[in-house]
């Protein structure tokens, strides 16, 4: 991999991989849904400037995640990947049963036009994503976007940030869907 520096939190490092042309979320520690929902504005924030066709979120390195992430993750941001570009997924769960457990839920759930596949690990991910490559590649980094999906993720990520920005200011509340 070569991977190009996006930007990173307490949570996730995100990178673009130039040799294979995705998006590569590495997670760490432990989630709350505040530090998810957190964590993902900033991925959200990564589509606005370019579409990636194709990600790999590797969640090895996570310690833990509380059981209403999934929930919130299948009803609040997996739904918008295709929006954002996002064609394939290749994720790879934490270690933990639990973590594995909450990857399957969440993949159960969904009802996404983005091919979503789980692994237990990098080199199968890798191997897989690499086969998914897409024909119109050919030397461009990114995609483009069609001008109404990216005025529709500007708006949506701005919600987003509304609700994250809610949350943090009243805990204990769920934050306004939207």
């Amino acid at each position: 991999m070569n991977l190009q520096y996006l930007c990173s939190t307490p949570h996730v490092t995100v990178s673009f991989d130039s040799w294979n042309n995705w998006l590569y979320l590495e997670w760490k520690g432990a989630l709350t849904l505040a530090t998810a929902q957190q964590t993902c504005l900033e991925i959200a924030h990564c589509f606005l400037t370019h579409a990636y066709a194709r990600v790999l979120s590797n969640n090895a390195g996570l310690t833990g995640v509380a059981w209403d992430v999934a929930p919130w993750l299948v009803q609040h941001f997996f739904p918008y990947l295709h929006l954002a570009g996002v064609e394939q997924l290749a994720w790879v769960h934490a270690p933990s049963v639990r973590g594995r457990e909450l990857a399957e839920y969440t993949l159960s759930r969904l009802a996404s036009e983005v091919t979503l596949a789980l692994f237990a690990d990098m080199e199968d991910a890798v191997s897989w994503l690499q086969q998914t490559r897409p024909e119109y590649v050919s030397g461009c980094a990114w995609m483009p976007r069609l001008e109404a999906h990216s005025a529709k993720l500007q708006r949506l990520v701005a919600a987003f940030e509304q609700e994250v920005a809610a949350s943090r200011a009243a805990p204990g509340q769920a934050p306004p869907s939207g």
